[in-house]
C-alpha cells in the first residue's frame, strides 16, 4: 500500500492536469476573455483567494493544534491546494479527502478514522457559518427592501442548515449502534470526540474565521466582475460567495465543476445580466483558481514529500 498510494496519487493529479486542459481546451473563446485582466485585477484576484486558501489552512491547524499534532501552516495550505486538485479527478470531493488522508497519516501519523474526524467537523463548522451568514444578511436584505432573493439562495441556505443539525443528531444517535461496521463505529467514535472535546470559544473562532473568507471571495469576484463590466452591487457579490461555498454539499461533479457555476448562474440572472458575460466571469473565475491551486501545490509538493515516511 505503500507504494501504490503515491502511484495513486499521481496518477490522480495527471489525470486532473488533463481533465482541466481538456476543459480549458473545450472553453478556449470563452476564457480568452481572461486577457482583458490586468496585471494589478489579476493579483488582486489571487492574492483575495490567497488569503482564503491561507484562512482555511488555519482552521485546520487550530483543530490539530488543540488536540496534540503540530501542523504548520504552510504545510496545510499545499496539502489543501494539493487535495484541491486531486478532487477534479473524482466525484463527492473523494480525492480532496482522500488524499488529506493519506498526507494526515504520513506527516503525522493520523490513522484515518481520526483525519476524517478533524476533516468532516472542520467543513461542518465551515458550512454552517456559511449558512448563518447567509440566512442572516438574506433576512435582513430582504425586510429592507434592498433585494429581492432567489429561491436558489433559500434552499441551500436551509437546505445546508437541516443537514448540518441532521449530521449532528445521526452522529450521536449512532452512537450505540452495534450493528454497524467496525470501521464505520471507530470514524464516528472519532468525530464524536472532536466534536466533545471542541469548547464554545473554538467553534466561534472557527466559524468567526469562516465567515471572513466571504468578503475576500466576494472582493476577487467584483474586480472580475468589473472588468466584464457587470453592475454587480456588493451585498449581491457577498451572497456569490455565500452559495459558492454552499454549493459544496451538492459537489457531485469532479470538484464541484458545474454545479457551482450553474447555481451562481442562477442567483445572477435575477439581476437581469447577460447569459454569455455571466459565464465568461464564472469559467475565468475557475481557471484563476485552478492556475493559483496548481502553482501552491507545485511549489509545494517536494517539500511535503521530504517530510512524508512510507506506512
Amino acid at each position: 500500500m505503500s507504494r501504490f498510494l503515491p502511484l495513486l496519487q499521481r496518477f490522480l493529479l495527471l489525470a486532473s492536469l488533463l481533465f482541466a486542459a481538456g476543459f480549458c481546451w473545450v472553453q478556449r473563446d470563452t476564457l480568452a476573455q481572461a486577457a482583458q485582466l490586468t496585471l494589478w485585477q489579476a493579483a488582486f484576484v489571487f492574492t483575495g483567494y490567497f488569503a482564503c486558501y491561507c484562512l482555511n489552512a488555519l482552521m485546520a491547524c487550530q483543530v490539530q493544534w488543540s488536540r496534540g499534532t503540530r501542523p504548520r501552516l504552510w504545510e496545510m495550505l499545499v496539502i489543501n491546494s494539493y487535495a484541491s486538485l486531486l478532487g477534479y479527478a473524482t466525484v463527492m470531493r473523494a480525492g480532496y479527502y482522500g488524499g488529506k488522508v493519506w498526507f494526515y497519516q504520513q506527516r503525522y501519523g493520523l490513522a484515518a478514522s481520526v483525519s476524517l474526524g478533524l476533516q468532516g467537523w472542520v467543513s461542518l463548522l465551515v458550512l454552517a457559518a456559511n449558512a448563518w451568514f447567509g440566512l442572516g444578511y438574506g433576512l435582513w436584505l430582504q425586510w429592507s427592501g434592498q433585494l429581492r432573493l432567489p429561491w436558489v439562495h433559500w434552499a441551500l441556505v436551509f437546505g445546508t442548515l437541516a443537514l448540518v443539525v441532521a449530521l449532528v443528531a445521526l452522529l450521536f444517535g449512532l452512537a450505540a449502534q452495534s450493528w454497524l461496521p467496525e470501521r464505520v463505529q471507530r470514524w464516528l467514535a472519532n468525530i464524536r470526540a472532536v466534536v466533545a472535546s471542541t469548547s464554545w470559544r473554538e467553534v466561534l473562532t472557527l466559524q468567526a474565521q469562516a465567515m471572513l473568507t466571504i468578503p475576500l471571495q466576494a472582493l476577487s469576484l467584483g474586480v472580475l466582475c468589473q472588468v466584464f463590466g457587470l453592475p454587480v452591487p456588493l451585498p449581491y457579490l457577498l451572497l456569490m460567495a455565500v452559495v459558492s461555498n454552499l454549493s459544496l454539499v451538492i459537489a457531485l461533479t469532479p470538484s464541484n465543476l458545474g454545479v457551482r457555476e450553474l447555481v451562481l448562474w442562477q442567483l445572477l440572472r435575477e439581476l437581469g445580466l447577460p447569459d454569455v458575460t455571466l459565464v465568461g466571469v464564472l469559467m475565468v473565475d475557475r481557471m484563476l483558481q485552478f492556475v493559483l491551486l496548481s502553482g501552491l501545490s507545485i511549489a509545494g509538493y517536494q517539500l511535503l514529500h521530504r517530510g512524508t515516511k512510507p506506512v
